[in-house]
């Protein structure tokens, strides 16, 4: 076991903010890594580098022998499992710092033992994923029997058949953006693996736009009502709107990696009101999903010609509710808080600039194509 520089630092905050003096941390050589003196960090430390060479139970360093990288202080060994790892030092004169030595060396070493499991936990965390994104997005299996074996250590089953469900935060990009939106986020993927894995047999693996869920095989009623006891938990519970994309494998499979592909490329086809979406209920964004990105963004300059994005996404905003709503333009209207005369305005303006009217039967399709390819590029 090592000291990581991170761990020494956060422990030597700590400790110092409740036994208000310095407080050094140095690692199994006498290096100074953490320090509340940053100025300190990297010197070697004399008297940590005395404890470590002669095996010492302590060593207080005087004020007469005082150096450039050491000053007067107790210093005392780290140990963990019989072995030195370390030396926490507390800076100050004997009669101050002795009767406390012994509590900050304990309280280190209960931290330093806390933050390994946490570090171990984090790693463990790490190989898992490595080893899913390999079984789920690469080739694993291509090596057979030993990727095989590789799960069955992580206790991870790939022989087992799954159904795949990919899941979407609705408003991302915009979460991302903000320190507060970031710790949204990190809520609700906390929240969708404990709800997806109460089943020790079901996988979940989060990127970074996306969560994966492969769950025990169900019917398409099933996965269903799955998808939405999730979106409803989640919506209750965070506050944000989740998009589910589900394979078309109500008996399950073992081809993990193209029932990802099919209900990843349902999720992109999500629009509202239905938050779900079967890959065996899509018609045009089965081949719209196929087209390359610097496609999809010239067709949208060419619909939208001289538009800057953000022009483009309130057109395709209102472009959506007047789908959503079957063409209505009173429903539409009202779901857009302005009167319908002022919707027939901005219908006839955006004819003027696009050459295209969606209110036309012919040009309507044109339309749908330009959202689904804004919503595909919005999702990268």
């Amino acid at each position: 076991m090592f000291i990581s520089a991170r761990s020494a630092k956060q422990i030597a905050l700590k400790i110092s903010s409740i036994v208000k003096q310095n407080i050094n941390i140095m690692d199994e050589n006498g290096y100074i890594i953490a320090s509340t003196d940053p100025k300190r960090i990297g010197n070697l430390h004399v008297g940590a580098k005395k404890i470590i060479d002669e095996h010492l139970a302590e060593f207080y360093v005087k004020k007469e022998d005082e150096t450039l990288t050491t000053r007067a202080g107790l210093n005392l060994p780290i140990r963990i499992n019989g072995k030195t790892i370390g030396v926490v030092g507390i800076t100050g004169p004997y009669d101050q710092v002795f009767n406390y030595g012994q509590i900050v060396r304990e309280m280190t070493e209960i931290l330093i033992r806390e933050s390994y499991v946490k570090e171990q936990e984090r790693l463990d965390k790490k190989i898992e994923n490595r080893y899913l994104e390999d079984w789920i997005l690469g080739n694993g299996k291509e090596d057979g029997q030993a990727f095989v074996e590789r799960g069955i250590e992580l206790h991870i089953d790939i022989l087992r058949p799954r159904r795949a469900m990919v899941l979407r935060l609705e408003n991302f990009r915009s979460l991302s953006g903000t320190s507060a939106g970031q710790k949204q986020i990190e809520r609700v993927e906390k929240s969708i693996r404990r709800f997806i894995c109460k089943q020790p047999t079901n996988i979940f693996l989060s990127l970074t736009t996306k969560q994966i869920c492969l769950v025990t095989p169900r019917d398409d009623n099933q996965m269903m009502q799955l998808a939405q006891t999730l979106i409803q938990e989640i919506q209750e519970t965070c506050g944000v709107q989740l998009l589910a994309g589900i394979d078309d494998n109500p008996l399950g499979t073992l081809d993990v990696k193209t029932a990802y592909f099919k209900a990843n490329k349902a999720s992109h086809a999500c629009r509202q009101p239905a938050q779900i979406t079967l890959y065996s209920q899509m018609t045009a964004e089965i081949f719209l999903a196929e087209i390359s990105p610097d496609a999809k963004r010239e067709y949208l300059h060419r619909m939208f010609p001289d538009c800057s994005i953000e022009k483009i996404r309130l057109w395709i905003h209102l472009l959506e509710i007047y789908f959503e709503e079957d063409g209505s333009i009173e429903r539409a209207a009202k779901r857009l808080f302005i009167h319908k005369n002022t919707l027939q305005y901005k219908l006839r303006k955006l004819a003027f600039i696009t050459n295209h009217d969606v209110r036309i039967p012919r040009d309507c399709a044109l339309y749908y194509i330009a959202i689904q390819f804004f919503r595909d590029l919005q999702s990268l």
